[in-house]
């Protein structure tokens, strides 16, 4: 198994988080943990990353024949660390700008809020429970546990106008949101695959909103020819429920969501990959009114000797 070591750190560098910062029923989907690394580093590992991630969405509007758009950026730090054997912890700290627009029927354009700050932390581990290793075929099984939060350290309240700003323009959902899962791996010498599947509930914030509980999922084959350089193809997928506001569901909101995912990792220095993402949809079925782009990340993972 002579890539394992390579391996195991271009693994712990696809830390992609394109969930934490979007306050947004369906804009994410794939694996919630995906930062916490796919298969366990050794006892004492910290690993840093830093990535800056874009996407848009549009959904109907409160008026007939509108629409509101929206573009968000994010800034996602994040550390995670190995502090016992098979267990693997993270810390996901997000820097959201968000820019709502309404649209009118006529296709004209007005800003109704635009933002910056702190989103919503994510918290979050990942148990391996079982391991198998094959010396005669160099292959290596893994299935873990998964568990974790979104904390509500993003602001939820902020005002435009003298009028509170829509639930996807805020900065923070303003609800905890409890996820768990299983992940399986199997790591070749060459090729690796992995699977998952998780459920992602959503607590009601201040104001009487909560958005729709979820379920999530996630498969992808890597690739990895040469020590410094990988490529992985995956689907991710998404069904969420409608979000509801004061014990009603709210239109346009949830559905069904499953997009390709392909990514190119790149080792730069020692302990170090520089990487890209993209989640793009392939197939939705979502209420109401709604469309969703592509996800894009990029970043870079360092772990540290």
């Amino acid at each position: 198994m002579r890539r394992i070591a390579p391996r195991l750190a271009l693994l712990a560098a696809s830390a992609v988080l394109a969930r934490p910062a979007a306050a947004c029923s369906v804009c994410g989907c794939g694996d919630p943990l995906v930062s916490v690394g796919e298969v366990a580093g050794p006892r004492g590992q910290l690993g840093l990353e830093l990535d800056g991630q874009w996407l848009t969405q549009t959904a109907g509007g409160d008026t007939p024949g509108t629409k509101d758009l929206l573009s968000q950026w994010s800034i996602l730090l994040t550390a995670s660390y190995t502090p016992v054997e098979h267990l693997n912890v993270v810390v996901t700290l997000p820097y959201v700008f968000k820019d709502l627009q309404n649209e009118a029927a006529d296709g004209s354009r007005t800003t109704t809020s635009n933002l910056n700050g702190i989103g919503d932390m994510q918290l979050g581990l990942r148990w391996f429970v079982w391991e198998s290793i094959d010396f005669g075929n160099r292959t290596r099984q893994t299935l873990s546990v998964n568990a974790g939060t979104f904390a509500p350290t993003g602001s939820n309240s902020a005002t435009a106008d003298g009028a509170r700003v829509d639930e996807h323009g805020q900065l923070g959902t303003g609800g905890w949101g409890p996820n768990a899962g299983l992940f399986y791996r199997l790591q070749g010498d060459l090729w690796s695959a992995s699977a998952g599947l998780w459920g992602l509930y959503r607590t009601a914030n201040s104001y009487g909103y909560r958005f729709g509980p979820a379920v999530l999922w996630a498969v992808q084959a890597q690739y990895q020819p040469v020590d410094w350089f990988a490529a992985a193809l995956g689907v991710d997928g998404r069904w969420a429920a409608p979000d509801v506001s004061n014990g009603a569901d709210v239109d346009s909101t949830g559905g069904f969501l499953l997009a390709a995912v392909p990514a190119a990792y790149f080792n730069v220095f020692k302990g170090a990959w520089l990487f890209a993402r993209a989640q793009l949809p392939i197939a939705t079925k979502l209420y109401g009114i709604q469309s969703i782009g592509p996800v894009v990340t990029a970043g870079l993972r360092y772990d540290v000797p």
